[in-house]
């Protein structure tokens, strides 16, 4: 599994922000799960770790998308992205996020933490 930090900065939260996700696409082939509840503990333009007590089994052999919602400032997005790296810890399982995201969406996110950062700093 591949680990990768080449964006610019990172925002980690103080209190970890509510998300949902769920299994979207496994090895190029579509696929459909429920929705699991996760916490994000710090994001960037592309990409985001989040903790879950959902443990996805195989990360490392194959290709999983997730599909993940979260709002910062009652903004709600949702988003495509691959796990790149997986760590247990205890209970709860980590999980690095690329997000699959245009340049719209990476300035949307930037402006969301900008206005979140000021407000919780």
């Amino acid at each position: 599994m591949k680990y990768k930090r080449e964006t610019a900065f990172r925002y980690r939260f103080k209190e970890p922000l509510p998300a949902f996700f769920k299994i979207v696409m496994i090895d190029n082939k579509l696929f459909e799960t429920s929705e699991g509840y996760a916490k994000i503990i710090d994001i960037s333009p592309r990409g985001l770790k989040l903790n879950s007590e959902l443990d996805i089994p195989n990360t490392e052999e194959r290709r999983i998308k997730l599909s993940i919602r979260f709002s910062i400032n009652d903004e709600d997005f949702l988003f495509v992205g691959d796990i790149v790296w997986k760590k247990q810890e205890g209970k709860i399982t980590n999980y690095g996020i690329e997000l699959l995201v245009d340049d719209s969406a990476e300035i949307e996110i930037i402006k969301q933490l900008k206005i979140y950062s000021k407000k919780f700093s």
